[in-house]
């Protein structure tokens, strides 16, 4: 019997990519917040930073072993759009990547201060020394990524609502949380079955 297609992503790569958002806003929140405030503010919000880094780190590894085994939902894109939109989400995949990685490269603890904990209890590693590179300007880099990752973020939204509002082709629901397809499709047959039975032309 072959199995049919789904109209939705799997519940656990829906739940990953709400985490994935949940988890980017909270660090956009921190580090344009209250690491910049005055005085030892950077250095004191600095290991909740890097717990919440940590963790998008294994949301997006675990995001991306679960979607080699998972099947996308039924879409009929062309071929143009298949290719822009798988790019541009391992273009957004990398960037992610390269800003937390950056982030790591560019941490050095201040002279005096223990280092920065994961959740509190987890020790940080220092990165290994890269090329003639310095930790200031992997930090300095870092910050550019930023800016350049919150550019495609903007745009990843914004194609998100150009989808929910205008086109309405679907492809927002594909990543809500929502009922198997299979019930979906009974919904559909038996709502065929009853316009069929209310048809003046049948027999």
């Amino acid at each position: 019997m072959r199995e049919n297609p789904r109209l939705r992503w799997h519940f656990g790569i829906c739940l990953l990519h709400w985490l994935t958002v949940i988890a980017l806003a909270a660090q956009i929140a921190i580090a344009f917040g209250p690491m910049n405030g005055p005085g030892m503010a950077t250095m004191n919000w600095l290991p909740l930073h890097m717990s919440i880094g940590v963790t998008i780190l294994a949301i997006i590894v675990l995001r991306l072993c679960w979607r080699i085994f998972t099947q996308p939902p039924v879409r009929r894109p062309s071929r143009f759009v298949r290719f822009a939109t798988s790019f541009f989400h391992v273009f957004l995949y990398v960037m992610i990547l390269a800003v937390l990685i950056t982030g790591w490269l560019g941490y050095r603890p201040m002279p005096f201060m223990p280092p920065a904990r994961l959740f509190g209890t987890l020790h940080v590693p220092l990165a290994p020394s890269v090329g003639g590179l310095s930790t200031r300007a992997f930090a300095f880099v870092h910050a550019k990524l930023v800016w350049i990752l919150l550019g495609f973020v903007g745009v990843h939204v914004l194609a998100a609502l150009v989808h929910f509002l205008v086109l309405r082709d679907g492809v927002m629901r594909t990543m809500f949380f929502g009922r198997q397809d299979t019930a979906s499709r009974e919904k559909e047959a038996h709502d065929a079955v009853g316009d069929e039975a209310c048809s003046p032309d049948r027999p």
